[in-house]
């Protein structure tokens, strides 16, 4: 018998999640972002799911994009973080991959490797400090790649670092340094929006869109959970109940005893851990539900177990039930807020050895 660690996945949920993205910014086209396995979800299988909808997907690096075209998914792939050496220049041209630019070395590498791509996006450092030109560096790399006459369109974009808290003003000045940097420029396509800049911020029109954590109805804000803002959950990862057994009050539990019983409960062991991604730091108070009653997580993660109580201490275990560790009615984000973290992370980190089971249950809005 398998191990009975399963994460389930909603494919219907995440086109749908793409959908409402567009609805949001209707004049502008749309990547889905697929990197990270697809933020944890299965590129594949989400890629083979949207191939027919997407504008393009994008994807962190020509692994990631090459693993798509073998799969057999023919929509543009992007290359958000660009090639890391000359010759992926080659792999973009024969594999239809369009890329970002954000330095010379790149730039050197595509004049010399004398191909044609279809799409270069030319990245501008707008205030994040993480990749991208500055101003009259974007400017030049723009000007470079069109008198080459090796690129069909040339794109301007850039990444926020604060869309995600609405009372920061260092989006509009990011914005603002932006569209200075396209006035300079002239007429360019641009392309700015992340998750949270899509459903919060005024953005350009036309151009392209980013939509990643928002597609797999997780919240990109604080204090939100995607249902609250409008998106479908796609993941519930599931284990079951293995063991039950008795706890008196004062007794503790797990390693370094950090748990101490504030009453008689039951204790339940629940076939996950930190080695399949459950956070090791994730606190006692965590919640989960059980047969759809609300429980808790109750002392330390151990690599392959942790252990858990109902919030409710007159309900008993049984073995073989199922533990609902985040989905559905326990969103991923309120979980998240125990480990310390943000909901993108918990989903991402999965490893291979939850099951994946994929289906097609949700109700698509058009």
């Amino acid at each position: 018998m398998a191990r009975p660690l399963t994460a389930t996945i909603d494919l219907n949920a995440i086109l749908q999640n793409y959908r409402y993205a567009k609805k949001l910014q209707p004049t502008c086209k749309a990547f889905a972002v697929v990197k990270s396995n697809a933020y944890g979800h299965g590129a594949i299988e989400v890629a083979r799911h949207l191939d027919n909808e997407a504008d393009a997907f994008a994807v962190a690096a020509i692994e990631e994009a090459m693993a798509l075209r073998e799969a057999g998914i023919v929509s543009p792939v992007m290359l958000l973080e660009g090639v890391f050496e000359e010759y992926e220049w080659k792999l973009c041209e024969q594999h239809g991959f369009w890329a970002a630019i954000e330095n010379t070395q790149q730039l050197n590498w595509l004049l010399a490797s004398q191909v044609n791509i279809e799409k270069i996006f030319v990245k501008l450092d707008s205030g994040m400090r993480r990749l991208g030109a500055d101003k009259a560096g974007a400017c030049d790399l723009v000007k470079k790649l069109r008198e080459s006459n090796q690129v069909g369109d040339v794109l301007l974009m850039t990444h926020f670092s604060c869309a995600d808290d609405l009372s920061d003003i260092a989006t509009m000045e990011q914005l603002t340094y932006f569209e200075r940097a396209r006035q300079e420029i002239g007429t360019i396509e641009a392309s700015v929006a992340n998750s949270a800049a899509i459903m919060k911020w005024a953005i350009p029109e036309g151009g392209w869109i980013r939509p990643g954590i928002m597609l797999y109805g997780i919240s990109p804000f604080a204090g939100l959970t995607g249902q609250q803002l409008g998106l479908a959950p796609a993941m519930i990862l599931s284990s079951k109940v293995i063991s039950v057994r008795s706890l008196k009050k004062g007794e503790k539990v797990g390693y370094g005893l950090s748990y101490e019983a504030a009453e008689d409960h039951q204790l339940a062991t629940v076939a996950v851990g930190y080695g399949d991604g459950y956070a090791r730091h994730t606190q006692s108070g965590a919640p989960l539900e059980v047969n759809a009653s609300p429980a808790m997580l109750a002392g330390r993660v151990s690599m392959d177990m942790i252990t858990i109580r109902f919030a409710d201490a007159s309900q008993s275990f049984e073995i073989g039930q199922e533990v609902v560790l985040w989905g559905g009615n326990v969103p991923v984000e309120n979980v998240a807020d125990y480990a310390s973290t943000i909901g993108y992370e918990l989903v991402t980190r999965m490893t291979t050895r939850p099951r994946y089971q994929y289906h097609t249950v949700s109700e698509i809005k058009s």
